[in-house]
């Protein structure tokens, strides 16, 4: 069916911080049966992406190499393969994962991905807002599909500033919880007061947990989602009511969560990993169901991500380095 451009990693890149991407070529696949030729036109960088590149992202495998890495997308059918026939030609879709096989994920142009795992794409959704469905707002839905914060309670979370934390924001107005947000630059307060956020905490300035007792009345957040990891997972601990549960998603400040015995022990906070992929593996039924409740907030603008620039797909290695800046704005993509 011809050759498609094909982004590429190597081993060579293992635990370099330096990683950089390949452009290439590589065949175009053909369906087999249950399975959908799909087109893919856009895709978010995401930092799960960039560790990807670097080959330190658990989720991410290749058995050979040079290996595809792309987390999520958003693409049209082009050919369905013998059985697969839910999706006609033409139709908008994302995949929930793309990366069915092990390294060959979303940065290329074509892939092939078992009918199962696609969605269609609601016609009032952008192409930016479906790119980005599956990693962030499924994880953000997991959060409070599990932590369950009831109505007018504290939900803490740090990186407030970030696609995900926007999304925090407007699912938990959404669901009637009050948020609590952490960020290091003031300059992002307003922009997260003005899409809904009832507190937020420059840490850099001010002391996280003596604010989180102010606004609480000391009864402490009920529980947390960090995405920073370091020491601002005790600090976290420290913020949530003892007994609750705190969620570390993300390692912006390195691979290792530090939590103090004094709130693991005395005050029997519980901190936990929540990877997204696992919770959906383990909905068993009820993946479905839940996958379309996201689409659901995607289609009512409940949930609209945060957009930014794009690259084409032959620049991966502009976007990587674009994507990893502190004021970039919204999502990065690769367009093509």
């Amino acid at each position: 069916m011809g050759k498609q451009v094909a982004i590429f990693t190597t081993e060579s890149n293992r635990k370099r911080p330096d990683a950089l991407v390949e452009v290439g070529e590589k065949d175009i696949p053909k369906p087999g049966t249950g399975e959908v030729l799909v087109q893919i036109t856009l895709r978010p960088v995401n930092p799960s992406d960039c560790y990807m590149v670097n080959l330190t992202y658990p989720g991410f495998r290749p058995k050979t190499f040079p290996a595809v890495p792309g987390g999520e997308g958003v693409g049209i059918v082009v050919e369905n393969g013998p059985g697969a026939n839910k999706f006609p030609i033409g139709t908008r879709v994302v995949a929930a994962p793309w990366n069915t096989l092990p390294g060959d994920g979303s940065w290329q142009q074509y892939t092939v991905v078992p009918e199962a795992v696609l969605i269609a794409v609601p016609d009032n959704v952008s192409n930016e807002s479906a790119s980005q469905f599956f990693i962030n707002p499924v994880t953000v839905w997991g959060f409070f599909e599990t932590l369950k914060v009831p109505k007018g309670e504290y939900l803490l979370q740090t990186a407030a500033g970030s696609t995900i934390g926007r999304q925090v924001i407007a699912v938990a107005k959404l669901r009637g919880v009050k948020t609590i947000n952490v960020i290091r630059r003031k300059e992002q307060a307003q922009e997260l007061l003005d899409i809904g956020a009832d507190e937020v905490i420059v840490s850099s300035k001010e002391d996280v947990v003596a604010r989180v007792k102010d606004i609480t009345g000391r009864k402490m957040a009920y529980a947390a989602v960090d995405c920073v990891a370091g020491e601002m997972t005790d600090t976290v601990a420290a913020s949530t009511r003892e007994d609750g549960t705190v969620y570390v998603y993300g390692s912006l400040s390195g691979m290792t969560a530090t939590v103090g015995v004094g709130n693991l022990i005395f005050r029997n906070v519980n901190v936990t990993g929540f990877w997204m992929v696992k919770w959906v593996e383990q909905l068993g039924e009820a993946r479905d169901e839940k996958l379309k409740d996201v689409m659901d907030l995607l289609e009512q603008g409940v949930i609209v991500p945060f957009s930014g620039k794009k690259f084409p797909l032959e620049q991966a290695n502009e976007a990587i380095a674009e994507s990893w800046k502190e004021a970039r704005g919204g999502k990065v993509f690769l367009e093509g």
